[in-house]
Protein backbone atom coordinates (compact mmCIF):
# COMPACT_ATOMS: atom_id res chain seq x y z
CA UNK A 1 0.00 0.00 0.00
CA UNK A 2 2.71 2.52 0.06
CA UNK A 3 2.45 3.18 -4.00
CA UNK A 4 1.16 7.19 -4.63
CA UNK A 5 -2.11 5.99 -6.52
CA UNK A 6 -2.82 3.00 -4.17
CA UNK A 7 -2.75 4.97 -0.91
CA UNK A 8 -5.13 7.84 -2.86
CA UNK A 9 -7.35 5.05 -3.96
CA UNK A 10 -7.87 3.33 -0.91
CA UNK A 11 -8.93 6.42 1.08
CA UNK A 12 -11.14 7.52 -1.77
CA UNK A 13 -12.77 4.16 -1.73
CA UNK A 14 -13.23 4.52 1.75
CA UNK A 15 -14.40 8.27 2.01
CA UNK A 16 -16.85 7.52 -0.57
CA UNK A 17 -18.42 4.30 1.94
CA UNK A 18 -18.97 6.77 4.47
CA UNK A 19 -20.26 9.58 2.64
CA UNK A 20 -22.85 7.36 1.30
CA UNK A 21 -23.64 6.19 5.05
CA UNK A 22 -24.09 9.46 5.87
CA UNK A 23 -26.03 9.78 3.05
CA UNK A 24 -29.10 7.47 4.19
CA UNK A 25 -28.38 8.52 7.74
CA UNK A 26 -28.97 12.04 7.21
CA UNK A 27 -31.69 11.04 4.75
CA UNK A 28 -33.56 9.61 7.79
CA UNK A 29 -33.08 12.46 9.71
CA UNK A 30 -34.31 14.88 7.33
CA UNK A 31 -37.92 13.26 7.23
CA UNK A 32 -37.73 12.46 10.86
CA UNK A 33 -37.63 16.33 11.19
CA UNK A 34 -39.84 17.02 7.84
CA UNK A 35 -37.63 18.62 5.58
CA UNK A 36 -38.25 18.80 2.06
CA UNK A 37 -36.06 17.07 -0.46
CA UNK A 38 -33.24 19.84 -1.35
CA UNK A 39 -33.59 19.13 -4.64
CA UNK A 40 -36.29 16.87 -6.48
CA UNK A 41 -35.56 14.16 -8.96
CA UNK A 42 -33.76 13.72 -11.76
CA UNK A 43 -32.13 17.21 -10.66
CA UNK A 44 -30.60 15.42 -7.34
CA UNK A 45 -28.43 13.78 -10.36
CA UNK A 46 -26.17 17.01 -10.42
CA UNK A 47 -25.35 15.72 -7.03
CA UNK A 48 -23.59 12.96 -8.43
CA UNK A 49 -21.84 14.53 -11.29
CA UNK A 50 -20.15 16.95 -8.44
CA UNK A 51 -19.01 13.71 -6.45
CA UNK A 52 -17.55 12.25 -9.35
CA UNK A 53 -15.64 15.59 -9.98
CA UNK A 54 -14.74 15.93 -6.46
CA UNK A 55 -13.49 12.47 -6.18
CA UNK A 56 -11.68 12.98 -9.34
CA UNK A 57 -10.06 15.50 -7.94
CA UNK A 58 -9.47 14.24 -4.63
CA UNK A 59 -7.89 11.05 -6.31
CA UNK A 60 -5.71 13.17 -8.33
CA UNK A 61 -4.21 15.44 -5.74
CA UNK A 62 -3.69 12.48 -3.28
CA UNK A 63 -1.93 10.89 -5.87
CA UNK A 64 0.55 13.84 -6.55
CA UNK A 65 0.95 14.13 -3.27
CA UNK A 66 1.59 10.91 -2.03
CA UNK A 67 4.18 10.66 -5.21
CA UNK A 68 6.23 13.60 -3.87
CA UNK A 69 5.68 12.69 -0.16
CA UNK A 70 5.97 9.18 0.15
CA UNK A 71 6.81 8.24 3.32
CA UNK A 72 3.95 11.06 4.28
CA UNK A 73 2.08 10.53 7.74
CA UNK A 74 -1.30 12.93 7.98
CA UNK A 75 -1.56 15.41 10.58
CA UNK A 76 2.18 16.29 9.94
CA UNK A 77 4.42 18.13 8.19
CA UNK A 78 5.17 17.48 4.69
CA UNK A 79 8.94 16.89 4.01
CA UNK A 80 8.62 18.26 0.26
CA UNK A 81 6.34 21.20 -0.96
CA UNK A 82 3.71 20.14 -3.37
CA UNK A 83 3.24 22.94 -6.23
CA UNK A 84 2.42 20.62 -9.18
CA UNK A 85 -0.95 18.94 -10.25
CA UNK A 86 -3.77 20.28 -8.90
CA UNK A 87 -1.34 22.24 -6.68
CA UNK A 88 -0.85 24.59 -9.68
CA UNK A 89 -4.08 25.78 -9.83
CA UNK A 90 -5.53 25.43 -5.69
CA UNK A 91 -3.27 25.26 -2.96
CA UNK A 92 -5.92 23.03 -1.44
CA UNK A 93 -7.25 20.59 -3.94
CA UNK A 94 -7.73 17.88 -1.38
CA UNK A 95 -9.91 20.16 0.66
CA UNK A 96 -11.71 21.23 -2.03
CA UNK A 97 -12.34 17.49 -3.73
CA UNK A 98 -13.75 16.80 -0.14
CA UNK A 99 -15.98 19.50 -0.01
CA UNK A 100 -17.43 18.82 -3.76
CA UNK A 101 -18.04 15.43 -2.32
CA UNK A 102 -20.12 16.33 0.93
CA UNK A 103 -22.43 18.84 -1.54
CA UNK A 104 -22.82 16.32 -4.30
CA UNK A 105 -23.90 13.78 -1.58
CA UNK A 106 -26.11 16.43 0.34
CA UNK A 107 -28.03 17.10 -3.51
CA UNK A 108 -27.83 13.38 -4.15
CA UNK A 109 -29.32 12.30 -1.15
CA UNK A 110 -32.07 15.31 -0.92
CA UNK A 111 -30.36 16.18 2.52
CA UNK A 112 -30.14 19.66 4.15
CA UNK A 113 -28.42 17.40 7.20
CA UNK A 114 -25.88 16.76 4.92
CA UNK A 115 -25.40 20.07 3.81
CA UNK A 116 -25.34 21.20 6.85
CA UNK A 117 -22.50 18.81 7.90
CA UNK A 118 -20.83 20.01 4.58
CA UNK A 119 -21.24 23.56 5.45
CA UNK A 120 -20.16 23.12 8.82
CA UNK A 121 -16.99 21.49 7.55
CA UNK A 122 -16.14 23.88 5.14
CA UNK A 123 -16.06 26.34 7.98
CA UNK A 124 -13.29 23.94 9.96
CA UNK A 125 -11.44 23.34 6.93
CA UNK A 126 -10.85 27.27 6.89
CA UNK A 127 -9.74 27.11 10.44
CA UNK A 128 -7.51 23.98 9.49
CA UNK A 129 -6.16 25.81 6.60
CA UNK A 130 -4.84 28.92 8.79
CA UNK A 131 -2.89 26.71 11.08
CA UNK A 132 -1.56 24.44 8.09
CA UNK A 133 -0.60 27.98 6.33
CA UNK A 134 1.17 29.58 9.37
CA UNK A 135 3.18 25.72 9.95
CA UNK A 136 3.90 25.38 5.72
CA UNK A 137 5.13 29.12 6.22
CA UNK A 138 7.63 28.08 9.10
CA UNK A 139 8.64 25.05 7.66
CA UNK A 140 9.46 26.27 3.84
CA UNK A 141 9.51 29.86 4.48
CA UNK A 142 10.03 32.00 1.06
CA UNK A 143 9.18 29.04 -1.04
CA UNK A 144 6.30 29.01 0.47
CA UNK A 145 4.82 32.28 0.43
CA UNK A 146 6.09 32.75 -2.85
CA UNK A 147 3.71 29.92 -4.06
CA UNK A 148 1.23 31.52 -2.09
CA UNK A 149 1.22 34.58 -4.13
CA UNK A 150 0.60 32.64 -7.07
CA UNK A 151 -2.13 29.94 -6.66
CA UNK A 152 -5.32 30.37 -4.81
CA UNK A 153 -6.28 29.16 -1.90
CA UNK A 154 -9.22 27.16 -3.62
CA UNK A 155 -9.37 27.99 -7.30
Amino acid sequence: MGRPRTKSFAFLISLLLVGIIFGFLFQAIDRLLGFPRVLPDPDNLTGLVIVVIGSWLRFWAGSVFYGKNRSMVSFKVPPNLVTKGPWKYSRNPLYLGLILIGLGFSFFFFSYSYLLLTLVGIGLLQLEIRNEEKVLTQSFGEEYLEYKKHVRKWI
